[in-house]
């Protein structure tokens, strides 16, 4: 489709087609949690039927169902809360429909785990047997998976027919303008439309292969046959007369109107708008990744994982304790000042592995490298399984760490003979999350020592990585990655 067309769209006009695609995908992602509800109110009965068809017992069926009943009741009201994706419209635009049934799977079993929790202290799994769980469950997960394929296909259609695709209307000439429109030819295809560019004045000479559309009142005429989702105003903010008698004017159409920021297109930074004081709005050149309830919610993660885990692991630690006593003398936690969250400071805490020496303090700070004549036997064992890492458990409960982020690196930590901000710029920025026992990178094969720059710069794109794409479903996946990657001992020493 030609992107300056101003011809009407043919054919059948769909009944979305007034929508804007925010709009049709958060109406796709906010239809789910109800068909959850329903859908896991629904299948109780079904449940009942089939665990019964195939049990002897049954006379226990009727017990069955009023448990079941109760089970469905707590799972209805939680499945909103816990199966809800807000992505979900905007992955399903785009085709990506294998990660969103493998992102539903992994929220449902989590899911699981909470209503069977609940539902055991209030005594609904009395009268259910586990055959009749698993039916109720497993009916349950395949019937939000259809209904998740369904709706994401049918978004994918709507895609490929054009409903989906923003129309854009760029009013104001210039430099702005410009970038705008090269910006907006460069977005994948089926997502934006250019409509043209409308101005009264002309200012400077357009691009080769852009030409104005217009004025004003040929917008107008326009809106009055063909669907527009955005008009955009580049002009200055400066310019405060010109842009409402614009706004006055483009009004009669009922199209969002917004002011293109005159950075777009550059490669300054630049976010949503937020407000400070809550009354000066602000563009947002650099936010923290993890905020409000987001890192309310990884707190409570790390309270509640490090303290089952550590509850779980005395035993072992005490062992561990005893093993290096024994082995050699000196201290049995060893301290050291790592990084922490905004460049501060605080001391990690780790099993000793190496012989103890007075001078130690005192000596430079000197990588761990390859068969290290200053590592123990115990301490060999407790590297290469990572127990040494352990005692991090109270470095997370006392809030300097986190289960899962960047690792924290030594203060003195070189690589080829420099700190990391002298040899990367974005060095820092791992630094904006507070570290973590694992990682992205420690899942990923960068484990250990960064005796290199391919190293170091390889451990900060997935620690930036990681920091840029967080989500609680991330962390519980880097959890349960971790065991393996340390029995694969990649760089382990």
């Amino acid at each position: 489709m030609n992107p300056l067309s101003l011809a009407p769209t043919s054919g059948r006009i769909h009944f979305l087609s007034s929508m804007r695609r925010q709009e049709i995908a958060g109406l796709a992602s906010d239809l789910l949690p109800v068909l959850d509800l329903l859908l896991l109110l629904a299948i109780v009965w079904p449940g009942a039927l089939l665990y019964g068809h195939f049990s002897s017992q049954l006379p226990a069926v009727s017990g069955v169902n009023s448990g079941l009943e109760r089970i469905a009741l707590v799972a209805a009201v939680l499945a909103p809360f816990i199966l809800y994706d807000r992505r979900f419209g905007n992955e399903a635009s785009l085709g990506q429909i294998g990660i969103l049934v493998r992102s539903h799977v992994l929220r449902f079993f989590i899911f699981a785990a909470i209503v069977l929790g609940i539902a055991d202290i209030g005594s609904a799994l009395i009268n259910v047997p586990f055959a009749g769980l698993f039916a109720w469950f497993s009916i349950s997960l395949l019937l939000t998976s259809l209904t998740r394929i369904g709706i994401a296909k049918y978004v994918r259609h709507l895609q490929r027919q054009g409903v989906l695709t923003e129309v854009i209307a760029i009013v104001g000439s210039g430099p702005v303008a410009d970038r705008l429109a090269q910006v907006l030819q460069q977005t994948p295809p089926g997502t934006t439309e250019l409509l043209g560019i409308f101005d009264d004045k002309i200012i400077g000479a357009l691009p080769s292969l852009l030409k104005s559309t217009g004025n004003l009142n040929a917008l107008i005429e326009i809106g009055k046959t063909r669907k527009i989702d955005w008009i955009l105003l580049t002009l200055p903010a400066t310019a405060e007369q010109r842009v409402l008698s614009i706004v006055q004017r483009l009004k009669s159409l009922s199209v969002p109107l917004a002011l293109c920021p005159p950075h777009v297109g550059l490669a300054i930074p630049y976010n949503a708008i937020d407000y400070v004081g809550d009354t000066l709005p602000v563009n947002l050149l650099a936010n923290r990744p993890i905020e409000r309830w987001n890192s309310v919610s990884k707190r409570g993660e790390d309270l509640l994982i490090a303290s089952l885990v550590g509850l779980l692991l005395l035993p072992l630690l005490a062992c561990i304790a005893v093993a290096i006593k024994l082995s050699s003398p000196g201290p049995i936690i060893f301290k050291q000042r790592r990084h922490a969250v905004n460049n501060r400071e605080f001391d990690i805490y780790k099993f000793r592995t190496m012989r103890w020496s007075p001078l130690a303090a005192t000596e430079g700070l000197q990588q761990t490298s390859r068969n290290d004549t200053r590592i123990t036997f115990v301490g060999r064992l407790l590297r290469a399984t990572s127990f040494d890492e352990l005692p991090q458990l109270l470095n997370v409960l006392k809030g300097e760490m986190s289960l899962v982020g960047p690792r924290p690196h030594a203060v003195e930590m070189r690589t080829d003979g420099r700190l990391g901000h002298e040899i990367l710029e974005e060095y820092p920025h791992r630094h904006r999350v507070k570290p973590g026992m694992t990682g992205w990178s420690q899942v990923n094969g960068a484990r250990g020592a960064t005796h290199t720059m391919p190293q170091l710069r390889r451990r900060l794109e997935l620690d930036l990585h990681y920091i840029n794409n967080w989500s609680l479903l991330l962390d519980l996946k880097i959890l349960f990655k971790t065991p393996a990657a340390i029995l694969r001992g990649t760089n382990a020493f």
